[in-house]
């Protein structure tokens, strides 16, 4: 009995041993060029007698079980890519393999057609970069603006601004986003003329497949004026599958949000269509900052022999409050105030949300007897934003033959809108404001203007104005690579663009009285062709009125050698821009004898015995400002093993300016406008495992003749300040880990360390709105060894994403900025031995949550449902965001900071479902 009770235990533990003894393997598929998940695609293993698989969740996630120690063959397709295989060993413990699939090339070349827009490729491009994928998009976002989810990026500091939809900035290794290139889909949408980008005009979270961040000198085929990097946009289109999404979303400061989108898939014809669109509306966390915003996007593609046709529509018409300028840190909290030191203000302390920019108004009316007859009271915004920019593109991608590759883009774009703002008869954009509660005073304006015991002509003394901004833009992109041999391919191409900007203030609402007019008396103000005392109502123009045109033709030429273990690129390229300014109320001018004279309103010129009044002039149209720029790019990468690899890339970029950098506010051509100089180069070490990705980079920029725009207040009126000639070295390290400790448990980590300064001095000019100068002409400022401000040097990072149970995650995200030096004036270093450095600013915490739940698919496996919602700032801990100076005679001084903070703890909460 005895024997049997031993063998039976051993009997039972054998079985139970062999029963334990099988592994898994496990590990992620991955779009190769986006590093999007590919949900859905297969995995297969084969070896020891098995043969066995499965699929990847919708993180691309994959898990094979039941493996017992041994090799194994694993392979993993998807439809429209190559198959990718591994050899994996199977040892006592649980393996990992991760793919990375590239496109066959059998349909159409996606490696082509996204390397034409600039996509950089990983262990190949020699550029530092991040990429984000629609699942972190989907599941970190929120009802955030775009940029800031690039704030996990190493080197990248992106801020909300005032706190308006849309209003946000994004800085790249210091550098603003007027010096950082903006793709969608490989068109450029930066502002022509001043290089600014303006995330309202579109609401592209929903549609966005990938989101890359190339740091320093760019992969871009594209003569783009890029300083700290270049960020690409792709959307979805014809590569995507058949599918319908509908999205609710809701949550603090009554925000919501609905959405559909619907996509095709290839069709009969090889026709591929998607279609979304939008609605979406808040209250704003920043008192009054309303958000009214409407979204479209549609694709339609089309294959034609050996061509892919792709016709792209996008727009988002809105409207939103906004809190333009920054504040002193006592009127938002007397503890702020403290902690850096800065006296607390008399009626201050009203919360981070706080806005001045808005105040109650009742229109009433007094009828025959001089009774007063109430209205509705309204709450009116002094500053707010609207507009809508639709834009179209047109691409061919063509696959010519085995050698060539033709990609061409036709696009469109016709922004409508501008800003609202207050306006005094004196020229002044500082309307009144109320003492006690520090918000604009409509009331008194409207009491002022429409009393006739005050004002016996009811003529509006201050008033609010539409500064439009719209343009008219249209380009063309023209590129071809063409493979020399297996191993070197040249690519070439041209872009050329066409702008007009129509620039103008209109009257928008004359708060109680009946006309207005600017005074007279003002220098250089109003429209010159007009008798300056003629009426004007409401969707007239005041102020000033005047066109921008911008005519720009660029080329590249790129030569790249590439084998498994190096590949280097070698890339130049030119550009010419011509600026010309068309002022409609400056004086017309008669030429006579090859000179120019003024004949405006009430004004005569005689020459050579005849005389000349408006009727004989034309509108003052400036010659044509002519600048050339270049660019010359060169880097390797090296992939030392098959896990580790090496890149080095220099370069030196010619720019010119932007066209507010080339005139001042009257059209005046500035002096010794030089082209900016920018030297850079950087230094990068990679490490690639499947569950390992790690980066590390050290860079130097050096900025030369460098310009800047701003504005500040002198008393009653605003002043703007362009800097010429001034230099800045930028230089720092960076680094980001992504580690997949399990198939549940990733995490993710950045640090950037930086040091940018200003060196040299540069020039200083300062016009009122009226366009008198302040200052003489070319001021020196003395800038030699400040730091550059506006944006935190040193920044650290750490998420997780935890997947406890099948669909359900939670990712945690904690981020610390610090060496934050505020914004300042350079117009107060006018003399060497002020020279001071900028403030320093606390350094900054922000946790944020982010979790979620994916039912398993029903019906038959076709619908799929999803919960999203978001907490952020989870510890409700404010901060400094953005820092200005702009009313500082002296940088250091805490009293004089003007600041913006985060907003508080909100949260977002959302459903999908989808086919």
């Amino acid at each position: 009995m005895k024997h049997f009770l031993l063998a039976g235990a051993l009997l039972t533990t054998s079985v139970g041993a062999v029963a334990q003894a099988t592994y898994s393997i496990k590990g992620r598929i991955l779009d190769k060029l986006t590093g999007e998940a590919l949900p859905g695609a297969t995995v297969q293993v084969v070896g020891n007698g098995v043969n066995t698989g499965a699929g990847a969740e919708e993180n691309g996630t994959y898990i094979v079980g039941g493996l017992k120690s041994g090799t194994y063959t694993v392979r993993a397709s998807f439809i429209g890519y190559k198959v990718l295989e591994q050899q994996v060993t199977v040892n006592g413990q649980n393996s990992t393999a991760t793919f990375s699939l590239t496109a066959d090339n059998a349909t159409l070349n996606e490696v082509q057609v996204v390397g034409s827009l600039g996509v950089a490729v990983e262990r190949s491009t020699p550029v530092a970069f991040a990429a984000v994928n629609e699942v972190k998009l989907r599941e970190t976002l929120s009802n955030r603006d775009l940029p800031m989810i690039l704030n996990e990026t190493p080197g990248v500091y992106a801020t909300q601004g005032g706190g308006g939809t849309g209003d946000s900035r994004i800085n790249i290794r210091g550098f603003d986003q007027r010096n950082v290139a903006v793709l969608i889909n490989g068109v450029p949408v930066n502002d022509m003329e001043t290089g600014q980008v303006f995330w309202s005009n579109w609401d592209l979270g929903d549609v966005t497949k990938s989101l890359q961040v190339q740091r320093g000198l760019s992969a871009s085929k594209i003569s783009v004026p890029s300083v700290g990097g270049t960020i690409n946009v792709l959307t979805r289109g014809f590569d995507d599958k058949k599918a319908a999404l509908a999205r609710i979303e809701t949550g603090s400061n009554n925000y919501q949000k609905y959405s559909l989108m619907l996509s095709s898939g290839a069709v009969k014809g090889d026709w591929a269509f998607t279609f979304y669109g939008s609605r979406r509306t808040s209250d704003g966390w920043v008192d009054k900052a309303f958000d009214d915003a409407w979204t479209y996007f549609g694709n339609i593609s089309k294959k034609v022999g050996n061509h892919r046709l792709s016709l792209t529509g996008l727009g988002s018409p809105q409207s939103h409050g906004q809190r333009s300028f920054a504040q002193q840190v006592g009127l938002f909290s007397t503890e702020k105030a403290q902690e850096i030191g800065a006296t607390p203000l008399v009626n201050g302390n009203k919360g981070f949300q706080f806005n001045p920019y808005w105040g109650p108004l009742n229109r009433y009316t007094l009828d025959a007897n001089g009774n007063r007859q109430d209205g509705k009271t309204e709450n009116l915004n002094e500053r707010s934003n609207y507009y809508h920019k639709p834009q179209i593109n047109l691409n061919d991608y063509w696959q010519v033959n085995s050698k060539l590759f033709v990609s061409a883009v036709a696009y469109a774009s016709f922004g409508n809108g501008g800003g609202v703002s207050g306006l005094t008869t004196a020229n002044s954009g500082t309307i009144l404001q109320n003492s006690v509660t520090q918000q604009t005073d409509f009331q008194r304006i409207y009491d002022n203007n429409y009393d006739l015991s005050k004002n016996p002509t009811r003529r509006s003394s201050q008033f609010l104005v539409n500064s439009v901004n719209s343009h008219r833009w249209y380009g063309g992109v023209l590129g071809a690579d063409y493979s020399l041999g297996d191993k070197i391919t040249l690519s070439a191409g041209v872009d050329g663009r066409l702008y007009r900007g129509l620039h103008y203030r209109e009257v928008r609402d004359l708060l109680g009285g009946d006309y207005t007019y600017l005074n007279p008396s003002i220098t250089n103000a109003g429209n010159r062709n007009i008798d300056p005392l003629t009426k004007l109502y409401v969707g007239d123009k005041i102020g000033y009125n005047y066109d921008g045109k911008t005519q720009w033709l660029g080329g590249y030429a790129q030569l790249e050698y590439k084998t498994p273990v190096l590949s280097a690129v070698v890339s130049g390229t030119v550009s010419e821009i011509r600026y010309k300014r068309i002022d409609f109320f400056r004086p017309k001018q008669v030429t006579v004898d090859g000179r120019s004279y003024d004949v405006a309103f009430n004004q005569t010129q005689t020459i050579n015995g005849r005389t000349y009044t408006a009727a004989d002039g034309r509108y003052l149209e400036t010659p044509w400002a002519e600048f050339t720029g270049y660019s010359l790019k060169a880097g390797a990468n090296y992939n030392v093993t098959e896990r580790n690899n090496l890149f080095l890339n220099v370069g030196y970029n010619s720019r010119v300016p932007f066209f507010n950098q080339v005139y001042n506010t009257q059209g005046i051509l500035y002096r010794n406008v030089k082209p900016e100089g920018i030297t850079s180069m950087e230094l990068g070490y990679g490490i690639s495992y499947p569950s390992l990705k790690a980066t590390l980079n050290a860079y130097y920029t050096l900025w030369a003749n460098k310009s800047s725009n701003s504005i500040t207040n002198n008393g009653s009126d605003i002043v703007y300040n362009t800097v010429r000639n001034v230099n800045a070295r930028h230089m720092g390290v960076e680094m980001s880990v992504a580690q997949e400790i399990s198939r549940s448990l990733q995490l993710n980590a950045a640090i950037a360390i930086g040091d940018w300064r200003w060196t040299g001095k540069g020039l200083l000019n300062q016009v009122t709105e009226a366009g008198t100068q302040v200052n003489p002409i070319d001021q020196p400022v003395y800038l030699d060894g400040v730091h550059v401000g506006d944006a935190a040097q040193n920044q650290f990072q750490l998420g997780l994403r935890y997947e406890p149970i099948r669909g359900f995650y939670v990712r945690p995200s904690l981020l610390v900025f610090s060496k934050y030096y505020a914004a300042f004036s350079p117009e107060s270093i006018l003399e060497e031995n002020s020279r001071t450095d900028a403030y320093r600013l606390p350094t900054t915490k922000n946790l944020d949550l982010h979790f979620g739940y994916d039912l398993r698919p029903m019906y038959r496996e076709k619908v799929r449902v999803g919960f999203r919602a978001s907490v952020l700032n989870v510890l409700n801990q404010y901060y400094f965001t953005d820092v200005s100076n702009r009313n500082s005679s002296n940088v250091v001084d805490p009293n004089l900071l003007q600041a913006f903070f985060n907003r508080g703890r909100t949260f977002t909460i959302g459903m999908s479902v989808g086919l």
